[in-house]
């Protein structure tokens, strides 16, 4: 049988009026880049804020990051009161259709092909190999609590969920295919967790040996996510 808390457990636990003035809520942290297509040895997340940076998002090309880029609203750490507890991390990638210079546009899972069936969307081909290489690693202060390889052992909580298929298996007709690839498993938790004060300086690097280029072509989009609790004020 459900229980109703009480007036008074409601109140201690989930005001946003609390007596000791603060408060504690589930709340990812949240940096997207671009990916160029010719890559780099080093990608560094969350040390652009709000108002800073260049947006990686497809409706806001060439303008400075905004909510939909990261929620990082000071560089490389969180303003006071804030606090932050880290419990896992999260890498996505996703593929683009462009390859002008400092722009992102998302590329369709659908495409035609005029020759075999066997055809496959270049943009596989980038998540395929991004999945398998790359060393993510977690800097806060002056020395790293992270470091792991590959990029496929960050898998996304949430993606698509979406089942190739062909229209047709001649090697002559043309055809229409649809398709797609993500990372899947289990979510890299960290343990124990790891709680970000106020004002520490931190950050999260994706790091290549040498620059990774797309073998589409194309510029992508690649995103870091810490998920876990925000502390703040409460009302």
């Amino acid at each position: 049988m459900q229980r109703i808390p009480s007036i008074t457990e409601a109140r201690a636990s989930y005001s946003v009026n609390r007596l000791d003035a603060t408060e504690g809520i589930r709340q990812s942290l949240y940096d997207f880049l671009i990916y160029p297509t010719a890559g780099q040895t080093t990608f560094t997340f969350f040390q652009q804020p709000q108002g800073q940076g260049l947006s990686s998002h497809p409706l806001n090309t060439n303008n400075v990051k905004g909510i939909w880029d990261t929620n990082m609203e000071s560089a490389g750490q969180l303003p006071n009161p804030k606090r932050f507890l880290i419990e896992s991390i999260e890498v996505i990638f996703e593929a683009g259709s462009v390859s002008t210079a400092n722009t992102f546009t998302t590329v369709s899972p659908v495409a035609f092909a005029v020759a075999a069936a066997s055809t496959v969307g270049s943009y596989i081909t980038d998540i395929n190999l991004l999945r398998q290489v790359g060393t993510v690693g977690l800097f806060i202060g002056s020395k790293y609590y992270l470091r792991e390889s590959p990029i496929g052992r960050f898998p996304p909580k949430v993606r698509p969920e979406f089942t190739g298929t062909t229209a047709s298996n001649s090697a002559t007709v043309g055809e229409i295919f649809a398709g797609t690839l993500k990372q899947v498993g289990r979510p890299y938790f960290i343990e124990p967790a790891i709680f970000l004060e106020s004002t520490q300086n931190f950050a999260v690097d994706i790091a290549f040996p040498a620059a990774q280029a797309t073998p589409s072509g194309f510029n992508g989009r690649i995103g870091v996510v810490l998920d876990g609790y925000l502390y703040r004020n409460s009302q």
